[in-house]
């Protein structure tokens, strides 16, 4: 396993086991460690209006089937995150694929001391946001999965349902389309 931090992962897998023991607590421990990045997730997927509302759905979901949940499956980094995808897909199927507008900005909690250093990183987020609506939907998600997220290709594998070699290739099609957009708006300094 390429876990990042095995003393994270070991606490999400005790939170996991006292969560299917019925432990709400644990759940909102696990809720606090999640909620951000299935935010985020959703936010660039479906958009601001229904990122909100989808999130709560993929904890009620998630607390609905934490005992389906097992480990030798794969993290559950990986298995929250696949409920996430099957929820988009639904919402999709359940809005007939409409468009979604990418151009809002998410809240970042953390505090930027620097003022210049802060409208930079907005309008960063902006053109990336803007550039990022241009991608083909798989290219997408697999970059929200691995730098907005920070997960593992094999979280991503699970989510994805991919191998490591089929992700690496989209992951570098991926980057490759995203520069050629944003060298096409001539922005330099995403490389």
């Amino acid at each position: 396993m390429e876990s990042k931090d095995p003393q994270r992962e070991a606490e999400i897998e005790r939170l996991v086991v006292e969560s299917q023991r019925g432990n709400a607590d644990a759940f909102g421990k696990l809720y606090d460690l999640f909620v951000n990045m299935i935010f985020r997730y959703m936010h660039y997927r479906v958009g601001k209006q229904d990122s909100e509302d989808l999130t709560e759905l993929v904890f009620l979901k998630t607390w609905e089937h934490i005992r389906k949940y097992r480990r030798e499956a794969g993290t559950f980094s990986s298995w929250i995150f696949r409920i996430a995808h099957n929820i988009v897909v639904d919402h999709y199927r359940a809005n007939q694929f409409q468009n979604v507008e990418l151009t809002e900005n998410i809240q970042d909690y953390r505090s930027l001391a620097n003022t210049v250093e802060r409208t930079h990183r907005i309008l960063d987020q902006e053109v990336l946001s803007l550039a990022m609506k241009e991608l083909k939907d798989h290219y997408r998600q697999i970059l929200i999965l691995k730098y907005m997220n920070d997960l593992s290709n094999e979280e991503i594998g699970g989510v994805m349902g991919k191998s490591q070699a089929a992700l690496r290739i989209l992951q570098f099609r991926a980057l490759r389309s995203l520069r050629r957009i944003l060298e096409n708006k001539n922005v330099k300094g995403f490389e």
